[in-house]
């Protein structure tokens, strides 16, 4: 019985596998948020808008942030702080599910540089993902330290 059961967990933990390997979406999700991430390094406001969708909440300062429209999260993140001599990030881990129906979550560990390549900080995001608009969007973002 043991046996059977351990076979029945291996099979579905590949099936799950699998079904994620060609979820397309998943790959679009992936591609819109380098998109994103090249936004944000660059500090462009208006760019860092188009990946949201609105309604859209924002955990990353206090108090957390709604915003309803494209003009108050440009808004949000042209005051966004950053640490002091901020070059640039980069994703030391990122993964990408499908949470239910058409959401998905994306998990992120990444890192904080200096023009000297100096570590700023390291830092976690989650990110949920819908499809309201017509193409992956985000409606969710949490950032916090990396524990």
């Amino acid at each position: 019985m043991k046996q059977l059961l351990t076979g029945a967990i291996l099979l579905f933990s590949i099936s799950f596998s699998y079904a994620e390997e060609v979820d397309p979406n998943i790959a679009l999700i992936q591609n819109g948020f380098e998109a994103y991430l090249k936004d944000f390094i660059a500090r462009d406001a208006a760019g860092l808008a188009t990946h949201f969708q609105f309604p859209s909440l924002i955990q990353v300062t206090t108090p957390d942030s709604v915003f309803h429209t494209k003009e108050e999260i440009i808004k949000y993140w042209e005051s966004f702080p950053l640490q002091d001599g901020y070059a640039y990030s980069t994703t030391d881990s990122l993964e990408i599910h499908r949470l239910s129906g058409p959401i998905y979550y994306l998990d992120l560990d990444y890192s904080r540089y200096n023009d000297a390549d100096e570590l700023l900080y390291e830092g976690s995001s989650i990110y949920l993902y819908g499809k309201e608009t017509g193409s992956w969007k985000i409606f969710f973002q949490w950032t916090g330290d990396r524990e």
